[in-house]
């Protein structure tokens, strides 16, 4: 991961924040905690660099924390699925329910290149 300087402006109140960040090459996203200079207002940011030219920056910010809400939903309804698998086991033989491996987003870099970023999620078989 190479660092990368940005200029953020908070959504809050909009004051610069001139950040140093190691930005990871896509696949891979990585959810940065920003909080402004001036009034602490939380942010959280995923962020990415393309795979090709690994310079353009792609990000998705929230006043959530985005992965850690992606990962509860996602645990909660792997939870539900073996509860459901357990409570059947003497009825049915093989039951299954196909689980996504990951949170998946497409994104285009300005130099044109297509390609996906993901956060792995709980799978039913942890």
């Amino acid at each position: 991961m190479a660092e990368k300087k940005l200029r953020y402006h908070c959504t809050a109140c909009g004051t610069p924040n001139d950040l140093d960040l190691e930005i990871p090459i896509a696949p891979e996203l990585k959810q940065f905690e920003i909080n402004c200079s001036n009034c602490q207002d939380l942010t959280h940011v995923l962020m990415t660099r393309c795979p090709k030219c690994q310079n353009s920056t792609q990000y998705l910010h929230s006043d959530l924390d985005f992965t850690q809400e992606i990962l509860t939903l996602s645990g909660t309804y792997v939870d539900l699925i073996k509860g459901i698998k357990s409570s059947l086991s003497e009825y049915v033989k093989e039951f299954k329910v196909p689980v996504p491996k990951r949170w998946t987003v497409q994104l285009t870099c300005s130099c044109g290149e297509e390609y996906p970023a993901y956060i792995p999620l709980p799978s039913a078989e942890d």
